[in-house]
């Protein structure tokens, strides 16, 4: 019998989504935000689109799909 593998989804720390909205503020396009945060680009690119939507929520909260 196969076993199955659970999907684990991890969460970027606060500290880390607080330094990208910094770099937003600051004027950095999302991947010079991924690479100074040393996060996945994707990740970043979908705050960034966020965060020009006005929307910051995601960057105190405890995780960025709640």
């Amino acid at each position: 019998m196969e076993e199955k593998t659970a999907s684990v989804k991890h969460r970027v720390p606060t500290e880390k989504r607080q330094e990208c909205l910094s770099l937003f503020e600051q004027g950095y396009g999302y991947k010079k935000t991924a690479q100074l945060a040393g996060l996945n680009a994707y990740t970043v690119r979908e705050y960034k689109r966020r965060y020009a939507a006005g929307d910051i929520s995601w960057a105190s909260r405890g995780g960025f799909l709640q």
